[in-house]
This record gives C-alpha cells, sequence and structure tokens, in this order.
C-alpha cells in the first residue's frame, strides 16, 4: 500500500475512536479489463493493541478496509488513482467530510467528497468479502472498551478477510464527482470562508503538474473554477501546500522555494464592478468604487447565487465618455488586447455594434487579441470586448479608434486644414533640400 493520509476522530465514547487511513494499492484481480490500483480507506480503532498470542502481537484486531468510489455518471469514466485527501472536521464527527482528490490514466482529475459517517455505516453494516462464515461475539472491526478481551476468532477472521464487500460512494445525490476537468492535480486543500450574505462557502485550491493552482468555489448552484494563478514562473511542480484558516493564507512548496499567497486577491479583478461581482469569488465584493476582501468590509456587494438578479452594478447608457480615445495614424497597424478573466465565458469583439471576432477560451492564459494590420478609414470609430456567461454581459474593453490628423484638428492642436499640412510638409521639405 501507499498511504496518503491519516485522520483520528473523536466518537461518542473514548473507547470508539478511531483512525481512518487513506491509501491506494495494487488491484489483487489482474484481469486485463480490471484497473491497476485501488483506492482504499481503512479504519482502526485507537485503543487497538494487537493481538494476545506471539503471532499476532504485532497485528491488528480491528483493522478494515474498503474501496472508494469516484466515477463520472455521464462517461462511465473511473478515477482510481488518489493523489490527495483533504479532511474538513465538523462538530458531529459524522458530518466531518473528506475531499479526495483523484487521477486517471488518461490525466484527467476528479474531487469526490466523504462523509465519515457513511463510511462508518459500510465499515458496520458491510460483510466481509469472501467470508461466509457465522459472525463472533465481537464482530472483525468492532471496538472493545480498554481492557475488554478480543476472542482469538474475531482476530482470526478479521486477519484472513480486512476487506468489506460494499463500497463508499461519494456524498451527493447523484453520487457523482463534485468536480472533474482535464487537468491533472497533485494537491488539494479546502478553506471554509464566511461571504458577505452570511453564508459559508467551500473554496478548493488544486495544485497543478504544472506550478499553477485553480481557485475552485462551490455554490448554491454548482461548482465553478473563478481563477488560475501561475504560482512558479518556471511552472515548477509543486511539492507541498498548507492551508493556514486563521489567516486566510496559503502556503505553497516546490523544490526551490516557498510562496506566501493571500485567498482573496480581490485585486486581480482590476477594480471594475462587473468583473468583481461576475467572478462570484465569495471572498469579494464591491464597495467605494473598489473591490474589496470581505476580511476588510462585510457590507460589501456580492452575487453568489444564481436566484438573486444580476446585474447589481450600476448602469447606465453607453456615452461618448465611457471609451478611451486612442489616436491611430492611417495605413499603422493596432492591437486591440481584452482580457480574459473567467474560463466558462465567451468573449466578443464588436466594431459599430457589428460582431467582428469571438475568442476560444479553451486556453484561459492567453488574451483576446485582433489585430488590425493595415489601418483604414472604414477601421475607425467604437470597438467594445464584450465577455459573457450565464447570460450576463459585461463590456471589458472600450475603445474608440480616432484619425490622428482629425483628432488634432478637432481639439484645436492644428489650425490649418489637411491640404495646409501638406504644403506645409512640402515647404519644410524643400528648405531642407537647398540647404
Amino acid at each position: 500500500p501507499q498511504f496518503v493520509k491519516a485522520t483520528t476522530l473523536r466518537h461518542e465514547e473514548p473507547h470508539q475512536d478511531k483512525i481512518y487511513y487513506f491509501f491506494r494499492e495494487d488491484n489483487p484481480d489482474k484481469s486485463p479489463e480490471a484497473p491497476r490500483n485501488i483506492s482504499r480507506v481503512a479504519q482502526l480503532c485507537k485503543e487497538d493493541k494487537g493481538g494476545t498470542s506471539s503471532l499476532s502481537a504485532s497485528k491488528w484486531t480491528t483493522f478494515l478496509k474498503a474501496s472508494l468510489i469516484c466515477v463520472d455518471p455521464i462517461t462511465k469514466g473511473n478515477f482510481n488513482w488518489l493523489q490527495d485527501v483533504f479532511f474538513v472536521p465538523a462538530s458531529n464527527w459524522r458530518e466531518s467530510k473528506a475531499y479526495g482528490l483523484f487521477t486517471n490514466t488518461w490525466g484527467s482529475s476528479a474531487v469526490c467528497v466523504y462523509s465519515f459517517g457513511d463510511i462508518d455505516n459500510v465499515f458496520q453494516t458491510s460483510r466481509l468479502k469472501g467470508y461466509n462464515g457465522p459472525s463472533p461475539e465481537i464482530k472483525p472491526g468492532q471496538c472493545a472498551p480498554s481492557g475488554q478481551h478480543t476472542p482469538s476468532e474475531t482476530f482470526k477472521i478479521a486477519d484472513s478477510h480486512p476487506e468489506v464487500e460494499a463500497r463508499v460512494a461519494p456524498l451527493s445525490p447523484s453520487k457523482s464527482p463534485l468536480f472533474h476537468n482535464k487537468h491533472r492535480y497533485q494537491k488539494i486543500g479546502v478553506h471554509e470562508v464566511s461571504a458577505a450574505d452570511g453564508h459559508r462557502y467551500n473554496v478548493l485550491y488544486l495544485a497543478t503538474d504544472k506550478g499553477s493552482i485553480h481557485k475552485v468555489v462551490e455554490l448554491p448552484d454548482g461548482v465553478q473554477n473563478i481563477m488560475e494563478l501561475q504560482v512558479f514562473p518556471r511552472k515548477d511542480p509543486i511539492q507541498s501546500m498548507i492551508l493556514d484558516h486563521k489567516r486566510a493564507v496559503l502556503y505553497v512548496g516546490s523544490t526551490r522555494e516557498v510562496l506566501e499567497i493571500p485567498m482573496d486577491m480581490c485585486r486581480a479583478y482590476r477594480n471594475n464592478c462587473d468583473s468583481c461581482l461576475l467572478a462570484r469569488d465569495p471572498y469579494c465584493g464591491w464597495a467605494n468604487g473598489t473591490c474589496q476582501s470581505v476580511y476588510h468590509n462585510r457590507e460589501v456587494l456580492q452575487n453568489l447565487n444564481s436566484d438573486l438578479k444580476r446585474g447589481n452594478c450600476q448602469k447606465g447608457d453607453i456615452k461618448e465618455a465611457d471609451f478611451q480615445n486612442i489616436t491611430v495614424v492611417p495605413f499603422s497597424r493596432y492591437y486591440l488586447n481584452c482580457p480574459i478573466e473567467s474560463h466558462y465565458a465567451t468573449y466578443n469583439w464588436y466594431h459599430n455594434n457589428s460582431l467582428i471576432k469571438t475568442c476560444n477560451t479553451t486556453h484561459p492564459q492567453q488574451d483576446c487579441f485582433h489585430f488590425i494590420q493595415n489601418v483604414s478609414h472604414g477601421h475607425y470609430g467604437h470597438y467594445m470586448c464584450v465577455s459573457e456567461e450565464d447570460g450576463f454581459k459585461q463590456a471589458l474593453v472600450k475603445e474608440r479608434l480616432v484619425n490622428q490628423l482629425r483628432f488634432l484638428s478637432q481639439k484645436g492642436q492644428a489650425t490649418t486644414t489637411f491640404a495646409s499640412w501638406l504644403q506645409l510638409l512640402l515647404v519644410v521639405a524643400l528648405v531642407e533640400l537647398f540647404h
């Protein structure tokens, strides 16, 4: 077995306290269609001191293991390679959760969530795999009070049949992964944040094998990947990740360095109201003209529930003052650049309200460019980059390309006509020539 994580949980009685191990091991089924590895969860009573005979003194009497299910119900794709586990405790131990991070042979990843109540129920009620005999007085895996003798029969059965038949399914109505995509994740962390609406939201931090972190939030209408952060410029793999829940800080380490990263990161939304709300980041909200952290201001405006009316930012009719004037010389080249902020939005460039380009967001780190190779009269006018997500639109860039010569004339910076400019240039050229 290759152990991934372990944790202890206090039960109703001290002698019932258990240790839970999460690990993967080789599949005993060597058939071609069977997966090479199986992900497991195991239980062990904390007061288990091993067997009493010389042969069993170094063996547990309460060890039981079960398989973990993490399968996409639509594609039937099986995620059987457990990479990492993060524990989210609760006041009632049965409601404590284990967030399991899995990968498969195709390089995809999935997060499946399990409750310890379900795990315990599998160990308590399932039959032992391969055992058809009668159950002893003290069942295998049952925690006995301190000092109570465990019958040798119980130990022999548990030692020869350590696996239960039933498998542990994810904690969801459809028994499906909480989240899955084509990235290969290696580490997982979960942080609970109290948003401005008074509700608490779980935010997942998933480390990739290319030195980046995806920030994923559990929202009422589903899970949404709200940010991708490239932590290490050299794309060094992330070896370790630790969450400081009290300070809301993330510590990320590679073989070269360790970085401290704040979990809110509200400046990433450009102090734009639409961008701040559309991100649906429970750490951030809009107030006093800036995108602020809820740790600094609890009265910020947020839009985390899809049932709420969208468009909380104050909007008026589009005015000429909303556009940034860009003076461009005729016959020159010009790039229009629109930053891509969301993995799920569609980005469109409009010229005088006519669609001229749609960007593919398959590669979210690339911006949405529109290149004008040779600026002519028809290229001048209003340009707007609009992102659309879940029916909500916002203008990220508003530029008005202006003919430089006409712009100078309109601003009073030139008092001559275009023909006068040509005459003046001709005179200067003649003077220089004869000089």
